[in-house]
């Protein structure tokens, strides 16, 4: 199979219905989206790799679990909604893995700086992307109703705000909180 075919020289392309749609429909914006999360969580998986962090196997599973639920959210997106692959197992997953990280922290009781090491920081770069594809994917569902998806990118973010702070915590720096004043 030819990775090219031509098809989009023109800014169309086609989802997995066949509906022929422009590569700048909203539709198209929010696939892109998730698959820049995508990639980047593929990215965070190798920073962690090759770390010396005591969970880094026990945190790349989960990782590429949520990349696995990221693709089916692609196919539900590309489909349109006709299909949905997301089931509340998987929000239920991410919420589970959330109080998981979160009953090992002290508790946050103050907002922080986004610092710590290059997998931390780069886990709440993950998160402000999940934040803007959120923005698109509210856009996306005007006037539709909220398939279970969306439920999964919201919670999404707030994994990798948890998961950036469980990362420091693991390597033993503390939340920076920030000063009011």
């Amino acid at each position: 199979m030819k990775i090219y075919t031509k098809k989009g020289d023109k800014g169309t392309t086609s989802n997995v219905i066949g509906m022929s749609l422009s590569k700048a429909d909203i539709f198209m914006e929010l696939q892109g989206g998730i698959d820049e999360i995508n990639a980047n969580v593929g990215h965070l998986r190798s920073i962690i790799k090759d770390s010396k962090i005591k969970e880094a196997n026990y945190i790349d599973e989960k990782l590429k679990k949520i990349q696995f639920i990221l693709y089916k959210t692609g196919v539900d997106v590309s489909s349109q909604f006709r299909y949905q692959h997301i089931s509340d197992e998987d929000v239920k997953f991410i919420e589970i893995e959330i109080d998981y990280m979160t009953e090992k922290m002290p508790i946050l009781n103050s907002f922080i700086h986004y610092s710590g090491s290059a997998s931390s920081t780069y886990s709440h770069v993950i998160r402000t992307i999940i934040r803007r594809v959120e923005r698109v994917f509210v856009r996306v569902l005007e006037g539709m109703e909220y398939p279970v998806d969306y439920q999964f990118i919201n919670r999404l973010s707030d994994y990798f705000f948890t998961l950036a702070r469980y990362i420091n915590f693991l390597e033993g720096i503390g939340d920076e909180a920030m000063n009011m004043n």
